[in-house]
């Protein structure tokens, strides 16, 4: 089809509009130009050149310059001294400049109103060095940054961008208020993780850590299921690594644990990448059997208290591991990364350090990790022998509500009871039908379910509570807000404490919290209710972030096998209502192949101001005195 050369001439026209700001000036320029020549050759034409005082006619040139001003300035026509054909060709050459400006003065309105959104939106690129990237937002956002943020209290102008898929302006409003006080800048820039376009501008070359959160929700707020949320990071992670390579320190979450066998093929072996619904499950399991667990693991994971510290200590070069922890008075020693990379938590106790070992202590601050322990012997008196190993019994679990994670939620809590336990699920039931056959997932416990819901009290009313040994309350997230989970998990806690009061018989009850400020609502509930698992996970990949060469120490205390977390009966350990010191405490511990790491006591369990009785990594000649119900933390495979 033959086009006209009007058409042509149109595209061309169309084609040079659209090049920007910049090639609309010099069109209007060039207008400008062909109607001021148009003007002055006009005028000559005519032979209407005015003449100054001096009866001197102007010159082509100074036509040319009023033709200009005309052109520029409407005000200017009226001060025309010439004849009647001057003034005309004047008028001519004003009113086109009255198009001309206007165009101008609208180009350049739109162009700076384009500047000013792209700077809104936050388009232009982070210069930062030593800076954090965060890519993603998520609930786990806030917990995150103030983490963050206490971590780096003692660095000048700490910095953290963080690249979204939302408003910029929203974003630095939220963080306004979560920031406030801190000593951490936050720099937000609006664009998909996914996008190498936009995380070329967070200028990932100079960061120190860059974290991929995954993604809660679609950009309606509906909830994103778990294998999406994992597709999204997987994306970012293969975009991550073609603007920057794999010599990143990369910290990603996933959704998934199939997902990070993937994973591991985009970003390699030194990424830390933290499967968090396993580990939540697990945790939740664990601090059912174990009152004040979550406790633990929180103060062992915030930058507010103690930390892990992986450092070089040749003072202990010949000596024992056994040695090596009474070398430390305000440390605990818990394993070693051997000079060939191996990962010891602990190690065998009397391995001897060799040159090139790491240890891995408990300490208020790198600093305070030193080798400064007092020595002295113990009171033989004071230590009890190690008690005979403890049959466990059948146990009665109530699980209330169903989740995407009841299935790992059952499969952890039976690898911790013995044959012939039972466990009642009660939730929904086109939940507990998407998990699928419940029996196929245990071995040593018979599996049950009931539909209903937890929070309807004549269906608690029905279960007798009491009879179970012990109770699980998870997160209904599957359709529903973050706020209103938590809002159902707390009215399903506060039924069973009621019921608890009325009847008179207290069975452990363990919740799943997705947001630690609603944790405080639930006023009359113990410490040991709740598994904040949004928090956690934050807590985790904050000091991962921060501390690289703890992702392998988490891993290897977070996975199935091996030494863990417990907390035991003090009077296992050392006599009860005795003046000792913490030491004594850790040599009964050792002589049970266990390391200690704190003590909980029962008085202050309900007491927050006190962390809820739990006291880590106390000094060894510190005196102390154990009651009925006060528990050793200990790392220990059993």
């Amino acid at each position: 089809m033959a086009h006209g050369l009007r058409q042509r001439l149109r595209y061309r026209f169309d084609n040079l509009m659209a090049r920007g700001v910049g090639a609309q000036i010099l069109l209007l320029a060039a207008a400008t130009l062909v109607l001021v020549l148009i003007t002055a050759l006009a005028v000559l034409a005519l032979g209407v050149v005015p003449t100054d005082d001096q009866g001197h006619a102007d010159s082509f040139g100074r036509g040319v310059w009023k033709a200009l001003m005309h052109a520029l300035d409407a005000g200017a026509v009226g001060g025309d001294p010439g004849s009647w054909t001057f003034l005309f060709v004047m008028l001519f050459v004003t009113i086109g400049g009255l198009f001309v400006v206007s165009a101008l003065i609208g180009i350049l309105n739109n162009g700076f109103g384009a500047l000013i959104d792209g700077l809104r939106r936050g388009r232009s690129e982070v210069i930062e060095h030593g800076h954090t990237v965060i890519l993603g937002w998520s609930a786990k956002v806030d917990t995150l940054l103030s983490e963050l943020a206490v971590a780096s209290a003692n660095q000048r102008d700490a910095c953290v961008v963080i690249l979204a898929d939302r408003d910029k302006v929203m974003m630095d409003e939220h963080l306004a208020g979560t920031l406030a006080g801190k000593k951490l800048r936050a720099v937000t820039r609006s664009g998909s993780p996914m996008s190498m376009a936009d995380l070329a501008v967070v200028s990932l070359g100079t960061s120190k850590a860059v974290i991929v959160l995954a993604p809660e929700t679609h950009g309606d707020g509906a909830p994103m299921a778990p294998h999406e949320a994992d597709t999204v990071v997987l994306k970012a992670l293969l975009a991550v690594t073609k603007v920057a390579g794999q010599r990143l320190h990369l910290v990603a979450e996933l959704s998934d644990d199939k997902s990070e066998a993937v994973a591991r093929m985009v970003v390699g072996e030194r990424a830390a990448l933290i499967v968090a619904p396993p580990l939540i499950s697990r945790l939740l399991v664990q601090t059912g059997r174990q009152s004040g667990l979550s406790v633990v693991y929180t103060e062992l994971l915030d930058f507010g208290g103690v930390e892990m510290y992986v450092r070089a200590e040749p003072g202990l070069t010949g000596k024992t591991f056994r040695d090596g922890v009474f070398a430390y008075d305000d440390s605990a020693l818990l394993g070693v990364v051997t000079r060939d990379g191996e990962l010891l938590l602990p190690p065998p106790f009397e391995r001897h350090f060799v040159t090139g070992d790491q240890v891995i202590v408990i300490s208020e601050d790198d600093d305070t990790a030193i080798l400064n322990g007092k020595g002295g012997a113990n009171d033989e008196a004071t230590i009890v022998a190690a008690p005979k190993t403890s049959v466990r019994q059948r146990e009665r679990t109530l699980v209330l509500g169903a989740s995407p994670r009841l299935a790992l939620v059952l499969a952890e809590l039976d690898a911790y009871v013995t044959a012939g336990s039972e466990t009642l699920v009660v939730g929904d039931r086109a939940m507990i039908e998407e998990v699928g056959d419940l029996a196929t997932l245990t071995r040593n416990s018979a599996v049950t379910t009931r539909p209903g819901d937890p929070t309807e009290r004549a269906l608690l009313d029905a279960l007798d509570v009491g009879s179970y040994d012990a109770v699980l309350v998870l997160s209904e997230t599957v359709g529903r807000s973050q706020d209103m989970a938590d809002a159902r998990t707390m009215i399903t806690l506060l039924h069973l404490r009621d019921i608890a009061r009325r009847t008179g018989k207290s069975v452990p009850i363990t919740s799943e919290i997705l947001d630690i400020q609603n944790r405080d609502l639930a006023a009359v509930a113990e410490a040991d209710d709740f598994i904040v698992s949004n928090t956690l996970v934050s807590l985790l990949v904050s000091q991962v972030a921060e501390n690289p060469h703890l992702a392998r120490v988490f891993q290897d205390l977070f996975t199935p096998g091996g030494h863990e977390i417990y907390l035991k009966p003090a009077a296992d350990y050392v006599r009860l209502d005795t003046d000792l010191p913490y030491q004594a405490v850790v040599e009964a511990a050792l002589r049970r192949g266990e390391v200690a790491i704190g003590v909980r006591r029962a008085a202050a369990a309900r007491d927050p101001a006190a962390a809820f009785g739990v006291t880590l990594n106390p000094a060894k000649h510190r005196p102390l005195r154990l009651s009925a119900g006060d528990k050793i933390i200990v790392l220990a495979d059993d």
